[in-house]
């Protein structure tokens, strides 16, 4: 089941980590076992800064976290995530209308390099709008089909 709350702003939690615990971390938590009691996974996208609260909200009953790249940062995506708690990270679609192929190519292998594991946990959301140029979209896509089938190998 698909969640989204956005708890974040750009640089940090919207009430901070402390009032998020003592007033919503309890609410979430009832919400997500009701669904797992139903046998069903939960998905929670949210936008902004949380990475100070992912392990709260895996803790919670968050099975797959939707995270914002540029939000959070690739240092704190690694640090908080990797191994530990499955992500479908948004790539950075902020720099997509304006990004060179080269940039878009270092994102994604950066991205890859960082947070790829064999076992799993890292899955990748692709937000395209109409300002986006065509030649990115390729860029884009072209990228994470490269870095996807070199992982493989």
């Amino acid at each position: 089941m698909m969640f989204g709350d956005d708890l974040g702003m750009q640089t940090g939690l919207a009430i901070g980590a402390e009032k998020w615990r003592k007033y919503f971390k309890p609410c979430y938590k009832k919400i997500y076992d009701l669904v797992h009691e139903k046998g069903i996974l939960v998905f929670m996208h949210t936008d902004g800064c949380i990475h100070e609260i992912m392990p709260d909200l895996q803790e919670v009953g968050v099975d797959i976290i939707n995270p914002q790249f540029r939000a959070n940062g690739i240092d704190n995506l690694e640090r908080v995530c990797k191994g530990k708690i499955p992500i479908c990270l948004d790539l950075d679609r902020q720099m997509f209308p304006f990004a060179t192929r080269q940039q878009i190519e270092a994102h994604v292998r950066e991205i890859f390099e960082r947070l790829y594991l064999p076992e799993g946990g890292l899955a990748l959301n692709i937000e395209l709008d109409s300002q986006v140029p065509l030649e990115t979209m390729d860029a884009i896509l072209y990228y994470v089909s490269h870095y996807r089938d070199y992982i493989k190998k």
